[in-house]
């Protein structure tokens, strides 16, 4: 009974402190102002932010940029002190990625056998549900002991294993698959995630190559990461399954973008014996320089965080090394700036005393192999 008394004593209050409000003056307007006044506050945030961004890019550049730093007591001491190095490559680029596996080959289906050599297309599982897909290729004459060495051909950007193994033609890649098995070889062309313009392939949609990456980044690896794996365990397995392949010489070759992915899984995986990246050689200062520029694009970036191409010679050192560029393929190797990096890679195999490992090449040609030269390395030292 208390409770309604109380409420109905408030409502003559309640009422009078209406009235007295309705007699006051109305509230004045609102202030307002045109958007494009505020502009130079919304200016100022995005150029603190792109000072500090510029300042920590410039401090990663630098870091970048600074020489890998091995023990350089011995090549086994060497061998032994790169290994923070190339943990650092694995994080940049996401490896191993999410569900990486051993390999299991999961077909080996016979193409083809001609004069030279015995084709197969190859399938291995290396990530849950995702398989290494590649050609390989057997010489018809194998040594006496039933064992040849092992060469991978790495195809560049919008190439195939079909190409540079020569099942159709791509004047390019020089016929590098059929000239291997003809020097006794045996090679193993995996494939990267490329539409091939030349062989008119179709878009392939929501799998484009920068979607892919896009959303493997997003999961926490990337398109570069995923097949370094790819090329790394389909390898492995391959050695550990194929009594034809004598596991102890092993080399890796590639053109373009195929060059570097013939850089950066030597400079990973020790079991690749000699190196021969083709095609794809640029001076780390100016990439760096140039992923850091304000008209910068994704593309340009490729090299953050992880090492430049001297550094991943580095990395390859002390396995010989042969890097080959195109004096006319200046628009996307230019010449100064592959002899200035090859200059910083030749250091770490002169300070070992082993600078007959490394050899800069430039041929006469283009964007293309100079398929005798690195044959002719890969014989004087697998």
């Amino acid at each position: 009974m208390n409770a309604p008394l109380r409420i109905l004593r408030c409502v003559p209050a309640f009422v009078a402190f209406s009235a007295g409000l309705a007699q006051e003056k109305p509230y004045s307007s609102p202030y307002r102002e045109p958007f494009a006044q505020s502009f130079p506050n919304r200016q100022e945030q995005h150029l603190q932010i792109k000072a500090y961004a510029d300042q920590l890019l410039k401090t990663q550049a630098d870091r970048t940029l600074r020489a890998v730093e091995p023990d350089f007591a011995s090549p086994a001491a060497y061998e032994r002190s790169l290994q923070p190095y190339r943990d650092r490559v694995q994080s940049t680029y996401g490896m191993p990625p999410p569900g990486a596996r051993e390999g299991r080959v999961t077909k080996f289906l016979q193409v083809a056998e001609d004069a030279d050599c015995t084709i197969f297309r190859v399938w291995i599982e290396v990530v849950d549900g995702v398989e290494a897909y590649g050609l390989y290729l057997v010489p018809r004459k194998l040594p006496p002991a039933g064992q040849a060495p092992l060469l991978i051909a790495q195809h560049g950007g919008g190439g195939n294993p079909e190409a540079i193994t020569d099942l159709d033609t791509r004047i390019n890649y020089r016929s590098f698959g059929r000239e291997a098995v003809r020097r006794g070889y045996i090679v193993w062309a995996p494939a990267l995630a490329m539409r091939s313009g030349f062989s008119g392939d179709p878009a392939i949609p929501g799998a484009s190559r920068e979607l892919l990456d896009q959303k493997l980044r997003l999961a926490g690896t990337s398109i570069i990461g995923l097949e370094l794996h790819k090329i790394i365990e389909s390898t492995r397995t391959l050695l550990r399954t194929r009594p034809e392949i004598d596991a102890r010489r092993v080399g890796m070759t590639g053109l373009s973008w195929g060059g570097f992915f013939t850089m950066y899984a030597s400079a990973l995986a020790p079991f690749i014996k000699v190196a021969a990246p083709s095609g794809y050689f640029r001076d780390t200062a100016q990439l760096l320089k140039k992923a850091t520029s304000d008209t910068a694009t994704a593309t340009d970036r490729e090299l953050f965080g992880a090492l430049g191409h001297f550094q991943a010679v580095a990395l390859i050192c002390p396995r010989p090394c042969l890097v080959q560029i195109g004096e006319q393929d200046g628009a996307l190797n230019p010449m100064a700036g592959a002899h200035t990096e090859a200059e910083r890679a030749a250091t770490y195999y002169r300070k070992l005393g082993i600078a007959d490992r490394f050899q800069f090449n430039a041929h006469a040609g283009g964007h293309e192999f100079d398929v005798p030269v690195i044959l002719d390395f890969f014989d004087r030292h697998l």
